[in-house]
């Protein structure tokens, strides 16, 4: 009887997930959702340039100068502040009139890069006729 008090593990196997469980529980998640949310319904394009934006690892000048070096400096063309997605997005007055296209009252950031699927395509249409590459 003492010999089976030294071998935990013995206890610990009623405890564990059988093999055919663990297949059962790796189906489950590998099986495509059937409800997709509002990023996942659109192409593919918008997705990244969405996910660039959130992110922050875009083609923008202050991530390509602070990261890469390959911007000769990460202020934005208008002279004001460094080019950012928030910057581009909410201030740049050289992107006003663009700006006002797709949303004509003041709009949170937060709202542009994680909104309705209506707001996520005001956004990436932004980005696309203000011909930034991100």
């Amino acid at each position: 009887m003492s010999w089976r008090k030294k071998e935990p593990w013995k206890t610990n196997l009623k405890n564990s997930v059988s093999y055919s469980e663990q297949k059962t529980i790796i189906k489950a998640l590998m099986r495509p959702r059937t409800n997709r949310d509002d990023y996942h319904t659109m192409s593919r394009e918008q997705q990244v340039n969405l996910i660039r934006l959130r992110t922050g690892h875009n083609r923008l000048n202050a991530h390509m100068n602070r990261k890469f070096k390959l911007a000769p400096s990460p202020t934005c063309a208008c002279g004001q502040e460094d080019q950012t997605a928030e910057h581009i997005l909410q201030r740049c007055p050289l992107l006003d009139e663009e700006r006002k296209k797709g949303w004509p009252s003041p709009t949170p950031l937060q709202t542009k890069l994680y909104g309705s699927r209506q707001e996520l395509e005001k956004t990436t249409t932004f980005i696309t006729s203000a011909g930034l590459i991100v």
